[in-house]
């Protein structure tokens, strides 16, 4: 007797449980690193292609019920979803059934249905997340209706190598940048770049109304300083016409970045805090043009430290102005680039040049530094060129040149984390630079991951072209 398609569901979910319980049951003590790190990829894949079976059943449970009976059924017990993700995970079935080719239509009764099949089969196979799925999703439905209809033309390239024209829908196109580009990425990388695309196609989207300002709100802004337990705390009252501007700038330099070993970990206070020293140490510039960004200058410091007889600094010698003693590691963080004056002395007070003027790179060799590297060196990190610092690969103190093929871009984040051992920087046999992270694995010792150079900038390139690709008009 032929089984059932419910006696095959039922054996192969039967299957898949033992499977677990052996999982669950491993003497987990004997596994080494490389057996973890196995384990860990190939259980986090499996539980990509799981989602994709739980999609593959919400396809079909919708060919029998409405949409609004399957929300029902995913927000009650025991799947216990919320409504909102419940309506993500249909609207995501619809979008990437693989079965119903995409026709280019807008809504209608196919409600795009099929139009992320690509993205789909990517998350079939482990190679992505469903929240990326989700991201595409909203990320397609939120593209102006005119900009998604229709077709364009576009370059492919022919087993032999040639490029030839060829016309495609415009859905298709998303599709196939949504799969290549966007479902490798770390989910930080990816949200940042599908935002990237909302804003380039459709400028005036964030666009929000502010109400009328109150009349006496001006006249009470406030910024104070206070110690509190070795932290400075910052008391800021701000009006409401700033407050548009100063929190626009804040929350995208506090956007997430990946790192090497996932998404970033930072509270959202952190990655404010860190997004406000950025702005403040970059001097808050915008840059040039979104394709040829300028490396901005920090705002001006005054630094002073002494030196004893050997000519070495003292410890817990060196001040800054605004802030008390700084640490031999901060100062030497902060005279690492930008406008940050070293004044050094000697047990008499007298100044040495141990911090030259030479230190400091010329404009020209900042766009050209800008040019090369486009953005952050480290790996995975969206940061653009103009919230970068120049970090000298040979440090300046200790020899190096300030010379174009000594000089880097770093993020804030990330320079913090080079001067903290957590990252290493060089330039590749090629002349280009490379970087790799240093993290602590289970033995707590800091193992080094992969040279690699990020891939990031070329990323965001390809966004752009793809803005200006669905900006055409109707290919004939």
């Amino acid at each position: 007797m032929t089984p059932t398609v419910q006696d095959r569901a039922a054996d192969a979910l039967t299957r898949l449980a033992a499977a677990l319980d052996d999982v669950l049951t491993l003497p987990t003590g004997t596994l080494d690193r490389d057996d973890v790190d196995h384990l860990a990829r190939s259980l986090y894949a499996l539980g990509n292609r799981l989602d994709a079976a739980k999609l593959h059943l919400l396809r079909r449970a919708l060919e029998h019920v409405p949409e609004s009976s399957v929300v029902d059924l995913l927000a009650t017990s025991p799947v216990n979803l919320s409504r909102t993700l419940a309506r993500k995970d249909v609207a995501a079935a619809r979008h990437t059934d693989p079965d119903v080719p995409w026709d280019g239509r807008i809504g209608g009764l196919d409600v795009d249905r099929g139009s992320l099949a690509l993205m789909g089969g990517e998350l079939a196979c482990g190679n992505t997340t469903l929240a990326h799925v989700h991201g595409a999703v909203t990320a397609l439905q939120s593209i102006p209706t005119h900009l998604r209809r229709g077709t364009i033309a576009v370059q492919v390239r022919q087993d032999d190598g040639r490029r030839v024209w060829t016309t495609q829908h415009r859905g298709e196109v998303l599709d196939g940048f949504f799969t290549t580009s966007i479902a490798p990425q770390p989910l930080g990388t990816a949200t940042a770049l599908v935002e990237d695309v909302l804003t380039l196609v459709d400028p005036d989207r964030s666009d929000r109304h502010v109400r009328d300002l109150e009349p006496d709100s001006a006249s009470r802004r406030t910024l104070t300083f206070t110690r509190h337990h070795g932290m400075l705390r910052m008391t800021l009252d701000l009006d409401e016409a700033a407050a548009v501007v100063v929190r626009s700038a804040l929350e995208a330099a506090a956007k997430p970045l990946p790192t090497a070993s996932g998404d970033d970990t930072r509270s959202l206070g952190q990655r404010r805090h860190d997004g406000l020293v950025d702005l403040v140490t970059t001097g808050a510039h915008h840059p040039a043009s979104s394709t040829d960004p300028a490396v901005a200058h920090k705002a001006t410091v005054v630094l002073r430290a002494t030196l004893d007889d050997t000519g070495q600094l003292q410890n817990g010698t060196a001040t800054a102005d605004t802030h008390g003693p700084i640490t031999d590691a901060t100062l030497r963080a902060a005279s690492c680039d930008g406008d940050v004056t070293v004044a050094v002395m000697d047990r008499l007070g007298r100044p040495r040049p141990l911090h030259t003027l030479e230190r400091h790179a010329t404009d020209n060799q900042r766009l050209i530094v800008a040019e090369r590297d486009r953005g952050c060196i480290a790996p995975g990190c969206g940061a653009p060129a103009w919230a970068c610092h120049l970090h000298h690969v040979v440090h300046w103190s200790d020899g190096g040149p300030t010379s174009i093929d000594n000089l880097v871009l770093l993020c804030g984040r990330d320079h913090r984390a080079l001067h903290a051992g957590r990252l290493e920087a060089r330039f590749g046999e090629d002349g280009l630079p490379e970087a790799r992270r240093l993290q602590r694995d289970l033995g707590k010792l800091m193992t080094p991951g992969p040279w690699t150079r990020n891939d990031h900038p070329a990323l965001l390139q390809r966004t752009r072209e793809l803005a200006r690709a669905l900006e055409q008009d109707d290919a004939a």
